[in-house]
């Protein structure tokens, strides 16, 4: 962040930049077509200003995605649940709230990193879940196959956010609670 001091006028400028950038990516669809120049016409702020506050389009990125990031790592009900079906509850829900900022960003190619993130907070809370479980009697590549499950559903996720998949959200739900309950019945010896 460079600027040190943020006043009321600062907290309003980032936000009217943030805001043209998502109107932009909206629009674009990626991340590289969209230039400081056209960013600082259309927010009807000088370059001065943009740079007072940013390096560069990716680091408006960056806190595009920290805000998403931070919003999932902020919801205690999601995180400190300890039912996988409470779990999926909560993701799914936290997703649809929070559905336009995904679409957006699952509409770049650009989205890698905070897919990447988000799919590292969901294994290690599946993985906690089971670890914490005494039913589990095979542990071996329990990790490796969870891991494989959340990357599988999170591609199916970005492709229903870009409108290429067949299975709208509340499908994807079902199956995560039917995969797991699967999962957990191979894994306990049932």
């Amino acid at each position: 962040m460079k600027v040190k001091n943020l006043n009321n006028s600062s907290v309003k400028t980032r936000k009217l930049i943030k805001d043209t950038f998502i109107e932009m990516l909206a629009e674009k669809k990626e991340i590289s077509k969209i230039s400081v120049s056209e960013l600082v016409e259309r927010a009807h702020i000088c370059r001065a200003t943009f740079y007072a506050h940013f390096d560069d389009i990716y680091g408006v990125v960056e806190e595009f995605e920290r805000e998403i990031t931070d919003k999932f790592y902020s919801n205690v009900k999601l995180l400190a649940t300890d039912d996988y079906e409470k779990f999926f509850e909560e993701l799914f829900e936290f997703m649809g709230k929070n559905r336009e900022n995904y679409r957006l960003m699952c509409r770049t190619n650009d989205f890698l990193f905070s897919a990447e993130k988000l799919s590292g907070i969901i294994i290690n809370k599946l993985t906690e879940l089971c670890n914490a479980s005494r039913d589990i009697k095979d542990r071996q590549f329990l990790e490796i196959e969870i891991s494989v499950f959340v990357e599988g559903l999170l591609c199916e996720y970005v492709k229903y956010c870009r409108g290429l998949a067949a299975a709208p959200a509340k499908q994807l739900y079902q199956f995560a609670l039917n995969w797991y309950k699967t999962f957990m019945k191979q894994r306990c010896g049932q």
